[in-house]
């Protein structure tokens, strides 16, 4: 299963929000298209919505488009399929869907025409590979505990990237183990270079977060914290992947107009995938940091 890099845009797909936006937004558009083109996946979906004055409820009967999308470089044409999703408040998405695989660098220009000639389209280039790779840490620097990540390549947009830590709590007796994953959006954080960017994943400042998550709802010690693996996903997006407000916050940004690059429309189309990397770092680190380690 691929975890997406677009969370802000699969959850518009399928979220329930208000579709009562042309009279919000004052605006005549045909269209509201949100999805993205995954180059990992041999499947990709859009969500396409009419904009009709009042509409509250989005019915499950055929709408008035046509989707197609247009391999810039090789000319070929794909035909996307219309499917009819059912919320959990019984309303609809029609969400379209068109099988193919796309590659890097390459461009796809999609369109949503309707009977009337109206269009309403997007224009996006699918990024780069990446390539993950976790540097030898400085263990002689009693003074920190960080764990460099490089990330090599040259992603357009970096809009997310998460590092879970993945740990067992015990009480002050040693038993009743609490497993738990607590997860950290270092987005923001790399420092670009020649070769990419450089994360540093620093140990000891995410264990003070996650004691303190720990003690909220567990009798855990302090000095019981065992941490068995980190897992960093780094989402790649294209060069469009560029918030207006710096960051993927996605109460702001699934309001209706205030992220969009479609052309008479509005909404987001662009490209993006994920890279993962799971690792244990030094006991030397784990220890500095003020994770429990098993047998001491």
């Amino acid at each position: 299963m691929y975890r997406y890099l677009a969370l802000a845009v699969i959850f518009l797909i399928f979220s329930a929000c208000s579709e009562t936006v042309e009279t919000r937004l004052q605006l005549d558009y045909p269209f509201s298209v949100y999805g993205i083109i995954n180059p990992k996946a041999d499947t990709h979906a859009v969500r396409i919505f009419e904009i009709k004055q009042n509409i509250a409820l989005i019915r499950p009967d055929p709408i008035d488009a046509i989707v197609i999308s247009t391999d810039i470089q090789s000319g070929e044409v794909y035909t996307w399929r219309d499917s009819v999703v059912q919320l959990e408040d019984g309303d609809y998405r029609h969400v379209y869907w068109s099988d193919f695989e796309a590659s890097a660098r390459e461009t796809y220009h999609l369109k949503v025409l309707r009977s009337d000639g109206a269009l309403t389209e997007a224009v996006t280039t699918v990024p780069p590979p990446i390539n993950l790779v976790v540097l030898e840490p400085d263990t002689l620097n009693f003074s920190q505990a960080i764990i460099p990540l490089m990330i090599e390549g040259a992603p357009p947009a970096l809009p997310r990237i998460d590092v879970e830590y993945v740990v067992v709590g015990l009480d002050a007796s040693g038993r009743n183990p609490v497993f738990n994953s607590v997860e950290f959006n270092y987005a923001g954080l790399e420092v670009s270079g020649t070769d990419g960017f450089l994360l540093n994943i620093d140990l000891r400042k995410d264990y003070l977060d996650i004691y303190t998550l720990f003690n909220e709802t567990d009798n855990i010690s302090a000095t019981n914290i065992d941490l068995r693996n980190i897992r960093v996903t780094v989402h790649v997006g294209d060069d469009q992947w560029v918030s207006p407000v710096g960051f993927f916050d996605e109460d702001f940004l699934v309001e209706p107009g205030s992220f969009s690059n479609v052309t008479n429309g509005f909404g987001f189309f662009g490209s993006g995938y994920s890279e993962e990397i799971e690792f244990r770092p030094p006991v030397t680190l784990i220890r500095r940091a003020g994770f429990h380690i098993p047998g001491e």
